[in-house]
């Protein structure tokens, strides 16, 4: 499988370099926002802002000049895009031996820069995401710190198997709270078995042990539930609920459903003796019923 990481650094020092605003915002948009439009009218369709996309996405917009230099030198300093580049690499290598049963032989990896009042507080400064309609994904950074950057290969990791998964177990109107947990807990279990657990992340290493029980117990009843906005709920917890506009559940801590779709993931693998990349091809229903961890 071939892999591709973006030199969005380049694009970002030449959106800098641009003379005048009118330039400026053209090169943002035919470098940052054009490649991922698709996606983007998923969130603004009818929005004749051409920077609405980015906008939702909490991106650094190309007026955000001190911002931009300033988060950008950041990244530079630690070499983010040689890291993130290495870590791609590594972590395609490993399914090497699955080709056949992946739908793409190349995947493309995108670091941005966001907005740090627009961004979500509760994710530690960084976040990630999947494309649905291209085998790629993004990682977006608006407080770039010792804590997350070390998490940075475990990012491009944790992005890169969901592609692998997803594409193997589409989401659609079936999608489970089961599959759900199963899809994170196998894109962290991946990114920790390459990078170690004491690279895991945050939403795992920074859950509070007290509320697991809490978690597992609202989630085990309702692993057949379906509907976007349900699913979510388990996974993201209430009070992300709450900020995002989807149905809380009642009492699900934050990232609820990363730490126990982690601990279901780390079981089974206990349990079958399976690899981490062999899981990737293993139904949610199986991995949930011989981990045994909800039962």
């Amino acid at each position: 499988m071939q892999t591709n990481f973006i030199p969005t650094h380049e694009y970002y020092r030449r959106i800098l370099s641009a003379p005048d605003a009118q330039l400026r915002q053209q090169l943002y948009l035919d470098l940052l926002v054009q490649p991922w439009k698709p996606m983007m009218d998923l969130f603004s369709a009818g929005n004749d802002d051409p920077l609405s996309g980015a906008r939702a996405w909490a991106w650094l917009l190309p007026e955000q000049v001190e911002q931009m230099t300033a988060i950008l030198e950041k990244l530079e300093a630690v070499n983010a895009w040689e890291t993130g580049d290495a870590a791609l690499k590594r972590a395609a290598a490993c399914f090497a031996p699955y080709a056949e049963r992946i739908p793409f032989d190349t995947i493309d990896g995108w670091l941005v820069l966001a907005d740090p009042d627009r961004s979500n507080p509760l994710e530690r400064g960084y976040s990630g995401a999947t494309d649905w309609m291209q085998p790629r994904f993004i990682g977006q950074f608006w407080d770039p710190n010792e804590e997350n950057l070390r998490r940075l290969p475990g990012l491009v990791a944790h992005e890169m198997h969901h592609l692998i998964r997803n594409r193997v177990f589409p989401f659609g109107p079936q999608t489970s709270v089961a599959d759900y947990i199963v899809t994170e807990g196998t894109a962290e279990s991946f990114a920790t078995s390459l990078f170690g657990e004491e690279n895991i992340g945050l939403f795992i290493s920074e859950f509070d042990p007290a509320e697991l029980d809490t978690a597992r117990r609202l989630i085990a009843p309702a692993l057949s539930a379906t509907g976007f906005d349900v699913i979510r709920g388990y996974i993201f917890g209430d009070k992300l609920a709450e900020r995002g506009g989807f149905r809380p559940v009642g009492g699900m801590p934050t990232f609820g459903g990363y730490a126990v779709g982690y601990y279901v993931v780390q079981s089974y693998l206990k349990n079958s003796g399976r690899s981490i990349e062999e899981a990737t091809f293993i139904p949610a229903e199986e991995i949930v019923r011989e981990s045994g961890f909800l039962d």
